[in-house]
């Protein structure tokens, strides 16, 4: 499984398209540091991982395996 590591800015842009209204970035790196959507943060720069998103499709439990928790 590769990770496809993308900027928040490109995340918003994927999820929420561009007449979208996304979260703003600070919602998403907490959303990060909580587990609840897959990414990491390298240097100072937050990346969400979207091949892992994308897999699991706002499903909590499906996320949780990905991550290993469950």
């Amino acid at each position: 499984m590769k990770k496809e590591l993308i900027k928040i800015s490109e995340f918003q842009r994927r999820r929420w398209g561009r007449g979208g209204t996304p979260l703003c970035s600070q919602a998403i790196r907490n959303h990060i540091r909580n587990g609840q959507v897959p990414g990491e943060q390298i240097g100072k720069l937050w990346y969400v991982d979207w091949n892992a998103f994308s897999r699991s499709n706002g499903n909590d439990l499906v996320a949780m395996v990905l991550k290993g928790a469950a």
